[in-house]
């Protein structure tokens, strides 16, 4: 497969020109290519209330008992109707909670071991978004033996019941080290950051009998960006140091029944669909805000004269595409964070961060004022409630976030709650269970 050289902002034009001669018929489609114009929205941006972008919102309890409480770190997925809360509850040590949509608890998610239904804890962990059950990739082996071709995950049902263990296909140069599911009999993964030999592909799409039906184009990278370090092939004392190349490989989110693939590096979003076309959605324009350091790994996070995205933020609904980017110098609203230490002292730390919204409908990108100073998000004008900004949106356009009970206590003394949530509040002590927020997206 000829590797596909999209690097830096292309006119939509250029881009189906390549996209036709760089693919056969059947590995891509010339779709429409939209635009996130980032430089153009540098300097200025709006506020954006809730109203403009969904429908409602409601508010859900999550029902506090001794099985269902939440730890730290807390993340909200819905899928299918179901609520799935993510939370650490020590520092090696995580679980699933599982609520309906109501905030009734159901089940923990938690199937750490050694028996042939379980996994390590150093898994990670995906939600299936097709059956709302649970696909765990074992990282343990890939991590201790870099000898290893291919790993293996075990699916389990949305009752959290094993099904069953798929081996991953092993691959001629690099390693398949992650599982997105797209449908009932098709996964998707990339590579691993590091290949002792220069990778081909940058993922492949494969089927439960471990069949290859799609291997993912190489995108191009920067000239800048470094292309090799070093590594060992086996963790042992006696193991000597190796050339190991950088994959630089994407990020790929499921939106809906497509999956999107998000590069670092390269400024074009890539798209997979049912039917294994691949085709380029959108193009991300830096202008002159673009990261061409040729020493990636010392990126001051506040201060420098690039932008960059915080691409595990991306989010995507049917209208909206949103993201936290890195401002740095062109920061229009820094502000300054004020965070408390274990020994009970006060840090101060200077924040350049801001949220950005991209509208399919309009074309128009707009990065999101601050509707309180030294607060980001969505300006709740529903119920008056805190800022929102979703850390995941379903297949069905329900947004999500979450709350701890205490956050919203104090938002109530500060401010005019409405509504449900006005109720709700009122009944939430300190300790219970986090409140999930849910927007209907238009």
């Amino acid at each position: 497969m000829k590797q596909i050289h999209w690097s830096g902002i292309l006119s939509a034009a250029l881009i189906i020109f390549v996209a036709a001669s760089c693919g056969t018929e059947s590995e891509t489609s010339q779709g429409d290519i939209q635009v996130i114009d980032l430089a153009a929205a540098v300097g200025g941006g709006k506020i954006v209330n809730i109203s403009d972008v969904a429908d409602d919102i409601k508010y859900v309890a999550l029902e506090t008992t001794d099985s269902s409480l939440i730890g730290e770190r807390a993340r909200v997925q819905i899928v299918n109707g179901r609520i799935y809360v993510l939370s650490s509850q020590s520092l090696f040590s995580f679980d699933i909670k599982v609520f309906d949509i109501n905030g009734k608890y159901l089940y923990t998610f938690n199937r750490v071991g050694r028996g042939p239904e379980e996994y390590s804890q150093m898994s990670g962990i995906e939600i299936d978004n097709v059956t709302g059950g649970f696909i765990a990739f074992d990282l343990f082996s890939l991590l201790f033996n870099s000898t290893i071709q291919s790993g293996s995950f075990k699916e389990y049902d949305k009752e959290g019941n094993y099904l069953k263990t798929i081996n991953m296909p092993v691959i001629k140069h690099g390693r398949l080290e992650s599982v997105k599911r797209l449908n009932r009999n098709l996964f998707i993964s990339s590579l691993g950051p590091k290949s002792f030999d220069q990778v081909k592909i940058h993922g492949a799409a494969f089927n439960s009998q471990s069949n290859i039906l799609f291997e993912i184009p190489l995108a191009s990278m920067p000239d800048y960006v470094p292309k090799e370090t070093i590594g060992r092939r086996v963790i042992t004392k006696d193991a000597e140091w190796e050339k190991q190349y950088h994959t630089w490989s994407p990020l790929i989110k499921i939106f809906k029944d497509v999956a999107r693939f998000i590069y670092k590096y390269n400024d074009t979003i890539f798209t997979l669909n049912q039917n294994l076309n691949y085709y380029p959605s959108f193009v991300i324009n830096y202008g002159n805000y673009r990261n061409t350091s040729t020493d990636i790994y010392n990126t001051p996070r506040t201060k420098s004269d690039f932008i960059t995205i915080d691409y595990s933020t991306f989010v995507e609904s049917n209208r909206f595409i949103m993201m936290k980017l890195m401002l740095r110098d062109y920061a229009h609203e820094p502000y300054d964070e004020h965070i408390q230490t274990k020994r009970n002292d006060v840090m101060t730390l200077r924040r350049t961060d801001c949220y950005g919204m991209f509208d399919k409908q309009t074309g128009q990108f707009n990065l999101l004022n601050q509707p309180v100073k030294g607060k980001l998000g969505l300006r709740e004008d529903i119920n008056n409630g805190p800022l929102f900004f979703p850390t995941d949106i379903s297949a069905d356009d329900l947004a999500s976030t979450v709350y701890s009970a205490l956050q919203l206590i104090e938002h109530a003394e500060v401010y005019d709650v409405k509504g449900d949530l006005k109720e709700l509040i009122s009944k939430l002590k300190d300790n219970d269970n986090p409140v999930i927020a849910i927007a209907k997206f238009k």
